[in-house]
């Protein structure tokens, strides 16, 4: 049967995006094995048995609370091994599963279900109870400590060939006393278990509205379980699964001179009254207790959602600018990761910076549309504004995962006091101070991706100088207006020199990219693809963000096609785009066949076949002391697949464009500006044609048209 079980549940949770991952297997020590584990709904009952039995092939007992045996619930958590705690053979059978190893044993500790995540009061451990707080069971110490006491007893009985009293203690506990060595040669360990859900949010599922039609006046706390639970079912969940390191019972035994006496007394300790009250017994599963539980709650997976709780519940005003949460957030994932805790979700792994960028974000943007949904906060004009009502409230313990999840989350990571005082102290800074450590933290990073990708891939003789390729930040001290500067395709921060300057001396701050797999080498440049060219800007943009009142951005060539992508996915974040000279359609031979090529040279690859691959066609630049003397086809394909992404996109540019074309540019079509200025959804925009008849505007006698017209362009949309 629990086979069958354990199959319908393996089916479960792949048809609903349950994803289960289990972390410290290897703490699991192969002897008798109490699991202490937090209780946050009902799944648990179900799921510990199941990981219990999948990932290591046990058969578990679990304590479980009376109500849980109602129903089609009942029948399954029976068959898969649950005790009730009302059963009055209870804690017999739980000591026997330890004492002979024949099932590893499971506690909740909590002794029900913990909704609210508060479990930390002045310092104690607390949980609710009926209506009141209590401290959390102890009874899982005190079956583990029984256990072990007992095979300490027999050992001792053995010694002094007392074989009534061993055939006594075998009669009342169930096992055979011919296998007393086997009893013998094992001992109890108590395995700590952190289980986190994420995400968790209560809201309409085909459960609860099923439920609802079925069923008339439903009781709140019904409501709010089919809310949370069922969305977790229907709307998939990860689930990380956390076991802590094994606590030896034995240590506490050998540390306590008071149970070393009480072994020694010869007495039969059967019933679990001969032990409750016993001072030297209650004392140590006191004292267990408290390192299970500090165990427990050391281990929860830390993610998005309790950061952004946190910081929103714990922020001192009513309001916070939403750059500066945002900023905050990323500080404080940044700080995480580098703190040495393991335990945080794979996401938080993850990149972070569209986080800054104003680009999807899909944890924060996902965070704040149901928050906001809930009522916990509304955006007004830029910044996040607290609904104290609802965070000042007295909830009831039954509905507050539903009426406000934020402070569920902010408890709930509460007992990990390194992370909460670094997030209090990172809550004291000035938002001006963040902003710095923000864009530091970005000059830096930019400046180690190049001098990185610079060392990776120099080639002697082929590579420029270092002061081609980096990126560079030429800013007024004082200023308020600021420029992001995009180079084009095979090219390097230097091609935007001359404008950046021009501009600098009219009193505008410019950071100019760099692109990835630029100012290196051609082979660094094959291997890069047109949103790691994206991610260059973006990390630009945080930059400027981060140092100036507001911001344009502009870009030659592909700088520019990547400057409309970057307006097009944040409408009303610059004051002005210019491009010049951006491509929609090339001219150039090489873009007619670079997909063919490309998919050529993937099959030969698959086949490993290196003749007849065409990796690179001969490039013949204007400006030789910025430019690669090789293009990489598959290059050519990513600037093709970026000018299909930007073409498509263009309708969702709204601020104010400068469209700058050269009329006989050999290299982007003269078209594509024209198309650019026709389809910008730009209600303020400008085209200037300039008679050239090379590509590279922004050298030559042609730049005084470019700057001129550029600068005009910035004055008017600049207030």
């Amino acid at each position: 049967m629990i086979k069958t079980v354990v199959a319908s549940l393996d089916a479960l949770t792949r048809a609903r995006g349950i994803d289960i991952r289990v972390h410290g297997r290897e703490n699991v020590p192969d002897q008798p094995v109490l699991f202490v584990v937090n209780h946050f709904t009902r799944l648990e009952t179900v799921l510990m048995p199941y990981v219990i039995r999948k990932y290591f092939n046990r058969f578990p007992l679990s304590l479980a609370a009376r109500e849980f045996f109602e129903g089609k619930i009942g029948d399954v958590i029976t068959r898969l091994g649950a005790v009730s705690t009302t059963d009055p053979d209870r804690d017999r059978l739980l000591v026997n599963a330890l004492l002979t190893d024949s099932n590893p044993v499971i506690i909740f500790p909590e002794g029900r279900m913990i909704k609210d995540k508060k479990i930390i009061e002045k310092g104690r451990y607390i949980v609710f109870s009926t209506g009141g707080r209590r401290p959390p069971h102890t009874g899982a110490g005190r079956i583990a400590l029984r256990s072990q006491f007992l095979r300490e007893e027999l050992r001792l009985f053995l010694e002094r060939g007392d074989t009534a009293s061993i055939e006594e203690l075998a009669r009342h506990f169930d096992f055979d006393p011919a296998g007393i060595d086997t009893v013998l040669a094992k001992e109890t360990f108590i395995v700590p278990v952190n289980i986190t859900y994420y995400p968790v949010r209560a809201t309409e599922n085909i459960i609860s509205r099923l439920a609802a039609r079925l069923v008339e006046d439903l009781p709140e706390r019904a409501v709010e379980e089919m809310l949370i639970e069922g969305s977790m079912f229907t709307r998939g969940v990860d689930v990380d699964i956390n076991f802590g390191h094994a606590i030896p019972v034995k240590r506490y035994i050998e540390e306590n001179t008071g149970l070393r006496r009480m072994l020694a007394d010869g007495k039969l300790y059967r019933y679990p009254e001969d032990l409750k009250h016993v001072r030297p017994f209650k004392k140590m599963y006191v004292r267990i207790m408290y390192e299970y539980m500090a165990a427990i709650y050391a281990m929860t997976t830390v993610n998005h959602d309790h950061i952004f709780s946190y910081i929103l519940t714990k922020c001192r005003k009513d309001r916070i600018g939403e750059d500066d949460f945002k900023n905050r957030v990323f500080l404080a994932i940044d700080k995480l990761r580098r703190s040495g805790l393991n335990n945080y979700h794979r996401s938080l792994d993850q990149p972070q910076w569209t986080l800054l960028s104003d680009d999807f974000h899909e944890k924060y943007n996902r965070f704040i549309e149901l928050s906001r949904a809930e009522g916990l906060f509304t955006l007004e004009k830029g910044f996040l504004v607290r609904n104290n009502e609802r965070f000042s409230a007295a909830y009831e313990f039954h509905t507050i995962r539903k009426d406000n999840i934020a402070e569920v989350l902010t408890n709930e990571i509460e007992p990990l006091k390194s992370l909460t005082r670094s997030l209090d102290r990172l809550m004291l800074l000035p938002s001006g101070l963040v902003r710095k450590k923000i864009r530091n933290y970005f000059k830096a990073l930019d400046r180690k991706i190049f001098e990185d990708d610079y060392d990776r891939y120099y080639i002697e003789g082929e590579s420029k100088p270092k002061t081609i390729g980096a990126p560079f930040f030429m800013k007024h001290l004082f200023g308020r207006k600021g420029l992001v500067l995009v180079h084009g395709y095979m090219a390097a921060p230097e091609e935007i020199r001359p404008l950046a300057d021009y501009l600098y001396r009219h009193g505008y701050s410019v950071y100019g990219a760099r692109l990835r797999g630029h100012g290196t080498a051609p082979e660094d440049l094959a291997t890069r693809t047109w949103e790691d060219w994206y991610e260059s800007v973006g990390r630009a943009y945080i930059i400027m963000k981060n140092s100036m009142k507001s911001l344009a951005i502009a870009g030659f060539s592909t700088g520019g096609t990547l400057a409309l992508l970057q307006a097009a996915n944040k409408p009303g974040g610059f004051r002005a785009v210019v491009t010049i000279n951006a491509p929609l359609r090339l001219y150039h031979i090489s873009s007619k066949f670079a997909s063919f090529v490309v998919a050529w040279n993937t099959m030969l690859a698959r086949f490993k076949v290196d003749k007849g691959r065409m990796e690179f066609v001969t490039n013949e630049p204007q400006n030789r002391h910025i430019n690669y003397f090789r293009n990489p086809v598959s290059g050519v394909r990513q600037l093709e697949m970026l000018m299909d992404v930007v073409e498509e996109r263009l309708k969702n540019v709204t601020d104010p464009v400068l469209v700058i074309q050269g009329e006989n540019d050999p290299v982007v079509n003269p078209v594509s500006g024209s198309e650019i200025y026709e389809k910008a959804g730009s209600e303020k925009k400008r085209f200037i044609a300039v008679e050239a008849d090379y590509h590279g505007i922004l050298w030559k006698e042609k730049l005084d048209d470019v700057t001129a017209g550029v600068l005009d362009f910035l004055k008017e949309t600049y207030p």
